[in-house]
């Protein structure tokens, strides 16, 4: 089971450098494009919101997939099948997360604003799901094992979360 649980961490580990490094690039880039662009929904909410930028969009799936492919190339700890893998758990955390954003907006939370579980785990799942259309979930994938690592996300999130609150990364701690 432990096993399972590390090997499952390594696997998705594409996805947790995605979702967290915009934070850290965008700061050093300095340039912050709205994916949006300003744009309103029919609402008259933004779609997005000025957090998801182009920069950290390209940042995020770039240094995911980079991580992933260190990997996939050092003797695959994470079990993924083929080098695209990484990449479409990076792009499935980055589409997770815009569409998180959305939601919140549509119900009216405003950037920065919790959402317990969507600003958690709604990026892993996202990153689950696309890589699972083309692969499948890993064959050492289940039920209580994926439990334990939304579990374990939900934590480290948590944490990491609060680690770029206290550097001043981020303007909230969760």
């Amino acid at each position: 089971m432990l096993a399972n649980v590390v090997k499952s961490i390594l696997y998705v580990l594409p996805a947790y450098v995605a979702n967290g490094s915009p934070v850290v690039g965008v700061r050093f880039l300095g340039r912050r494009t709205p994916i949006d662009l300003g744009a309103r929904a029919w609402d008259g909410r933004r779609v997005l919101g000025d957090g998801k930028t182009i920069e950290g969009l390209i940042i995020g799936v770039s240094l995911g997939t980079l991580t992933g492919l260190i990997l996939y190339l050092c003797g695959n700890p994470g079990g993924h099948r083929a080098a695209l893998e990484p990449l479409l758990l990076a792009l499935g955390a980055m589409l997770g997360d815009i569409l998180g954003s959305f939601v919140k907006r549509r119900i009216g939370l405003r950037r920065g604003q919790p959402a317990p579980c969507l600003d958690q785990l709604g990026f892993l799942v996202a990153a689950l799901a696309l890589s699972s259309l083309v692969y499948g979930l890993p064959s050492w994938m289940d039920s209580s094992t994926l439990l334990l690592l939304l579990v374990v996300t939900g934590l480290l999130h948590l944490g990491t979360n609060y680690l770029a609150y206290l550097l001043g990364l981020k303007r909230e701690p969760y």
